[in-house]
């Protein structure tokens, strides 16, 4: 999926995705892009009031509900647009240490990260104040410049340099997410698994193309077919398991995701449809939504505006503006739960399905358009390539790998 930085190097969590849009506003325009460019051109941006207002119904959200709470053991949050960075650096400076103490409060693990062009400076800027860093690159359909390019290849050249030395920066995770669009497929696995891994990166996503906002209107150029997608899910499977033992944080998703969900028996957050799993899109200007994809469109139906407001009369007659919406209204509203049932209902021609547990029909968008004879959204050629490996080669998720290294150590150590 194209927003995609999920649970990259962690399996076997229960998590629940946040993605706080604080602005649909972009410095790019790309052809792929799961948000419409009219919306991008007419979006509001995210106040510091409102910003900290989302972080504090995700918190009250985990007190107020005991189910929820114990439901979800992490919670991943994404700072995402748009292009996050064009708020600026002091925006940021001002509402993240405030964010991460009312995070503090909660008992789950977080992830706050940000998802990031990488285009600019200030982009730039704006990365160095996260601990976890996302960005995106696909061939063709990214970069409209040779320059625009360039300028976010030296951009990924110093935060690559920088997150190596967490004495010097502090502690930095830095992914790359690429969509596969027709270009990327065309390319194959093994050259683009290279090229990424030439920049420095280690931990990568590959999120299968979905068509929404400006990606459905260029759809018919840039979306590959559903089977090209598998064979490419294949032949970078191989390229992982060749080079998994011998390139240090080596991390490939939906690989290994994939590999943790069949070896399990038990579905991945990061290999279903995020709305199953766990998630919730808040718009810049406050609506929202279960579906992160249909977020980039301006016509969904909204859960609730966590921005609006009412004016109260306070301490001495002086009028104050207060949220009238929560986080926890929205997640408990009957327009979000008849969403999630939605999401888990599978479609009838998956019902009869060998791998339908894991898969769980995967993505609601994809399954709208499929022709029900070919490929499958769920890239089904893809799975049984997986359970292949798993069951009849005894090839193991790096999680089992390294509690047995981690086992081994410790019996030479009590040895």
């Amino acid at each position: 999926m194209q927003p995609g930085l999920t649970s990259i190097g962690e399996t076997g969590r229960h998590t629940f995705l946040f993605q706080i849009n604080v602005t649909r506003r972009c410095d790019m325009r790309c052809s792929h892009c799961y948000i419409l460019s009219d919306k991008k051109d007419k979006s509001p941006d995210m106040s510091e009031a409102e910003f900290l207002h989302v972080v504090q119904g995700i918190v009250e959200h985990m007190q107020a509900d005991h189910n929820f709470a114990q439901r979800y053991n992490h919670v991943d949050i994404h700072v995402i647009g748009g292009e996050p960075s064009m708020l600026g650096v002091p925006f940021f400076e001002s509402v993240l240490p405030k964010a991460k103490v009312l995070l503090a409060m909660i008992p789950q693990a977080v992830s706050f990260s940000i998802v990031t062009n990488l285009l600019q400076k200030e982009a730039l800027d704006v990365a160095r104040l996260f601990d976890k860093v996302s960005t995106s690159y696909e061939r063709s359909t990214r970069f409209k410049k040779r320059r625009h390019e360039e300028m976010w290849r030296s951009n990924v050249a110093t935060l690559m340099e920088e997150s190596r030395h967490p004495e010097l920066y502090g502690p930095k995770d830095f992914a790359v997410t690429t969509a596969l669009v027709k270009p990327v497929v065309e390319a194959g696995a093994a050259a683009m698994m290279e090229e990424l891994y030439e920049l420095g990166f280690t931990k990568v996503h590959f999120g299968f193309f979905i068509p929404s906002g400006d990606g459905d209107l260029n759809s018919k150029l840039i979306q590959p077919k559903h089977a090209a997608t598998s064979q490419f899910y294949i032949e970078l499977m191989d390229w992982y398991l060749a080079n998994r033992d011998h390139i240090d944080d080596l991390w490939i998703n939906p690989c290994e995701s994939w590999l943790d969900a069949v070896y399990r028996n038990a579905p991945s957050d990061d290999v279903v449809c995020p709305i199953v799993a766990g998630a919730l899109d808040i718009d810049s200007d406050g609506r929202t939504i279960s579906c992160i994809e249909k977020g980039g469109t301006n016509d969904y139906v909204s859960h609730g505006n966590v921005f609006e407001t009412r004016e109260v009369a306070g301490e001495g007659g002086v009028t104050e503006v207060q949220f009238t919406t929560t986080i926890h209204e929205v997640l408990t509203s009957a327009s979000y739960l008849r969403e999630v049932v939605k999401a888990r209902r599978l479609p009838e021609i998956c019902r009869s399905c060998d791998e339908r547990t894991l898969c769980q029909a995967n993505c609601g968008v994809l399954h709208e358009q499929w022709n029900q004879k070919d490929e499958c959204p769920g890239f089904k050629t893809f799975i049984k390539y997986v359970r292949h490996l798993v069951e009849d080669k005894g090839v193991l998720p790096k999680s089992v790998l390294e509690r047995e290294r981690s086992m081994g150590n410790h019996l030479i150590a009590v040895g």
